[in-house]
C-alpha cells in the first residue's frame, strides 16, 4: 500500500474490516444528513417568501449562495400577522424577484426551499455503500456454499471408493 503506511502494520483481514466500518459510517452520516434535510423541508409552516437578494462568498468549487427574502407569518397583516425578513436556505440568484414554496423553521426566522435534490442525492449515496456490502456478503456466502457443496461431494466419492 503506497502512501498508507499504518495499513501495513495492519494484521491479515483487518484492512477489509476497516474498508467496510468506514464506508458504513459514510453511509450513516450521508442517509442521516439527507434525512434531516428531508425532514427539514418537509415539515413545519408552509409559506411563500419572496427572494429579495443574493450574496455569492468565495470563487469556484468554493463558491457559496445566501439569499434573504421576506414571507408572513402569523396569518394575514390585517389580523396579528407580519412581515419577517430573514435568510432563504436553498434559494439561489435565479430565484431574486420571485415568490417561492418554503417550509419555515420552528421560529418562522428562516425559511428552507421545499428542493428535494440534495436529500435524496444524499439518501442515495449513502444507500450506495449498504447496497454494495450487501452485494459483497451475498457473493461471499454463495461461495462459501459452493465450497462447502464440493467438499461435501468430493468426501461421499472419496467414501464410496474405498468400499
Amino acid at each position: 500500500m503506497i502512501g498508507v503506511p499504518w495499513a501495513a502494520r495492519l494484521p491479515r483481514g483487518w484492512m477489509l474490516v476497516y474498508v467496510v466500518v468506514v464506508a458504513l459510517i459514510c453511509a450513516v452520516v450521508m442517509i442521516g444528513a439527507g434525512t434531516w434535510l428531508l425532514v427539514q423541508r418537509q415539515t413545519g409552516t408552509r409559506a411563500q417568501a419572496i427572494v429579495t437578494q443574493c450574496h455569492t462568498h468565495g470563487a469556484g468549487r468554493y463558491e457559496r449562495v445566501h439569499c434573504d427574502g421576506t414571507w408572513t407569518i402569523g396569518g394575514s397583516l390585517l389580523d396579528t400577522g407580519h412581515i419577517v425578513v430573514g435568510d432563504v436556505d436553498g434559494a439561489d440568484t435565479s430565484d431574486v424577484g420571485k415568490t417561492i414554496d418554503v417550509t419555515l423553521s420552528s421560529d418562522g426566522q428562516t425559511a428552507y426551499t421545499r428542493d428535494l435534490r440534495l436529500p435524496i442525492l444524499l439518501i442515495g449515496f449513502g444507500l450506495v455503500p449498504v447496497a454494495g456490502l450487501v452485494i459483497a456478503g451475498a457473493v461471499q456466502l454463495r461461495k462459501r456454499r459452493t465450497a462447502a457443496e464440493l467438499t461435501a461431494a468430493a468426501d461421499v466419492q472419496h467414501g464410496a471408493g474405498d468400499v
